[in-house]
């Protein structure tokens, strides 16, 4: 059995969430804790904690594909802002939703105390809105910017019985950039991300916990970078998070 095949059997065994039901936990103001794991791991954690949470499906379909076009300056303020640990940091991306079709401008803050903020509009606004909208979120001029990576994953989005938590799990990312440079497919790695409006008691992160799995300050746009360039980039601070998101992939060769 392949692995996607074990990953949607385990997913129909849970109780199902619909996208209007979900809104109500959209938690776009929020605080963030990630941590990198091996997809086996990510199996093992699905069959353990489905119980405790729904999982979103949106069109009959449980996994969805993400497909995310990151914008930034051309000297990458957004991405040394995010590797040096400054606050308050950005990033700014259109993301597109497979089980939807929709399309959205995005904009992600946070501030110094590690709260996120995200904000959106539809890419279907005109773009002189869009460039207006973009100012009053961020510091940036929308002519400032450039496309400067596209990721593409698969997302299961799980919710809490109670509707307080939102978890992403993201595997089988892969990566290019506008120039046609493309990375390999990360098939072996998963990021799982907690959503919650504070710090609370979650059963994934009780299972994560309970194997010695422990939080780490992850991006995919910043991993992303990092593996496309031909050019010499320094993120001595975010090193042992790239590290260890190569480590786990290469475990498998």
């Amino acid at each position: 059995m392949s692995l996607s095949e074990k990953i949607q059997n385990i997913l129909a065994s849970y109780r199902s969430l619909s996208l209007e039901k979900a809104e109500a936990v959209k938690l776009m103001h929020r605080v963030d804790t990630k941590y990198i794991i091996n997809v086996d791991d990510a199996i093992r954690l699905l069959n353990d904690v489905k119980q405790d949470y729904h999982v979103l499906e949106i069109a009959s379909q449980r996994i969805g594909t993400y497909t995310s076009v990151y914008f930034d300056t051309s000297d990458l303020k957004m991405f040394y802002s995010h590797v040096t640990g400054r606050f308050p940091r950005y990033k700014v991306r259109e993301r597109t939703y497979s089980q939807n079709g929709l399309k959205f401008f995005e904009v992600k803050q946070k501030n110094n105390a590690r709260r996120t903020s995200k904000r959106r509009i539809s890419i279907s606004e005109n773009s002189h809105e869009a460039s207006g909208w973009l100012h009053k979120q961020t510091p940036f001029n929308a002519d400032e910017l450039q496309s400067v990576l596209i990721n593409c994953f698969e997302r299961i989005t799980l919710i809490n019985n109670e509707q307080t938590e939102r978890v992403t799990l993201d595997f089988n990312l892969n990566f290019r950039t506008p120039s046609g440079i493309v990375s390999q497919v990360y098939d072996r790695v998963a990021i799982v991300e907690l959503k919650q409006d504070k710090t609370a008691a979650s059963p994934i992160r009780k299972y994560l916990r309970s194997k010695g799995i422990r939080p780490k300050n992850i991006s995919k746009y910043c991993l992303g970078l990092l593996l496309t360039s031909q050019k010499k980039i320094s993120f001595k601070q975010y090193k042992p998070n790239y590290s260890q998101f190569i480590k786990i992939q290469n475990e498998f060769l």
